[in-house]
């Protein structure tokens, strides 16, 4: 694992580490705005405030807040909220977009570096409260330093922290717009995927010990969205982990996981040979083994819907029985990807 929304608690090369930890909150209400004066944002004396995901009200004296990101998927969600030009300095492990690369980083979990924080004189550090260190959240309330707390469990918690980090950033309008894009991209794939033949699922977050996601845990919803049943969807948990012993019981016909390089040969390969110990199973059986890039299925962001696009074509793959066709799935996938930028 590579970063938050499962946040990036070292696993590594996979998935990033928050997925262990991800999936905090059910979905709050969207927060809203709240201006405690008409007037203008030049004025010092002027605090403008926005309730954060933990219902906090944050509360700044400028519309062009200087930010720092302490997290990817935080990162990220500044980005699409249209307030990238606003974001100073990141956590080491931020990598996208781009632009995030020529930023100065403050270190990441465990150790982020609060005396660079402090020397920045940010007006505002994001957060996210189920993936950075409690410790380090409550080490900056405690000196003065504004946080604004993300956390983010379903595709409606995606919308709502584009929305208020736009808020609070003063990128309302583009931050509205993405919304909007996310909102229209997400309902075409439930309304082509969601009702299709169900397909058995078992997500794999990581192996020693074995781990996958229960039913407060967006990837839950990217299953559920492309017609899938989350074979542990009556867990509660977000990342519990289980027994092999549990898994032959519950029988998967697909098992997928996720790579930094994506749903290669190799990466099938990989899972092959890790799997093949257990050919009982259906899905290693049938070979019906997949795998997604880690940063586009960990996020909760709006690129998680590149990840959900690929998992619907792999789910359909299975059903329309041309799993094994690697060449034709490539292909479809391919076509998808150049079809439907977001």
């Amino acid at each position: 694992m590579k970063t938050d929304s499962v946040q990036y608690k070292t696993l590594k090369n996979r998935l990033p580490g928050v997925l262990l930890v991800m999936a905090l909150a059910l979905f709050l209400a969207n927060a809203a705005s709240l201006p405690c004066s008409t007037a203008q944002a030049s004025d010092p004396d002027i605090k403008y405030c926005v309730k954060d995901m933990s219902d906090r009200s944050v509360c700044l004296n400028t519309r062009s807040p200087k930010i720092i990101s302490l997290s990817p998927g935080s990162t990220e969600l500044l980005f699409a909220a249209g307030a990238g030009d606003r974001v100073i300095a990141v956590d080491q492990h931020s990598d996208f977009p781009e632009a995030v690369k020529k930023l100065p980083n403050v270190g990441g979990y465990p150790n982020v570096n609060i005396e660079a924080i402090v020397a920045m004189k940010p007006d505002l550090v994001v957060v996210w409260t189920a993936g950075n260190s409690q410790k380090i959240i409550r080490q900056l309330e405690s000196i003065g330093i504004s946080t604004f707390h993300i956390d983010v469990v379903d595709f409606a918690g995606i919308e709502r922290a584009i929305r208020s980090l736009g808020q609070v950033a003063g990128t309302e309008k583009e931050a509205g717009r993405v919304v909007d894009e996310f909102s229209t991209r997400l309902k075409a794939l439930q309304s082509n995927y969601g009702q299709r033949e169900p397909v058995s699922v078992f997500f794999e977050i990581w192996r020693s010990p074995l781990m996958t996601v229960g039913n407060e845990q967006v990837i839950d919803d990217v299953i559920s969205l492309c017609g899938g049943q989350n074979i542990y969807g009556d867990v509660s948990e977000r990342v519990p982990e289980i027994g092999i012993e549990s898994l032959i019981s519950r029988n998967p016909q697909v098992i997928i996981g996720s790579d930094p390089r994506g749903d290669t040969p190799e990466t099938r390969k990989d899972l092959m040979n890790y799997w093949s110990q257990w050919e009982n199973l259906q899905a290693v059986r049938k070979q019906q083994l997949f795998s997604v890039p880690s940063d586009v299925i960990a996020r909760p962001t709006p690129r998680m819907l590149d990840g959900a696009e690929m998992i619907c074509r792999q789910l359909q793959a299975v059903r329309t029985g041309s799993g094994s066709s690697r060449s034709d799935y490539m292909a479809a996938q391919t076509s998808l990807h150049e079809e439907s930028q977001f």
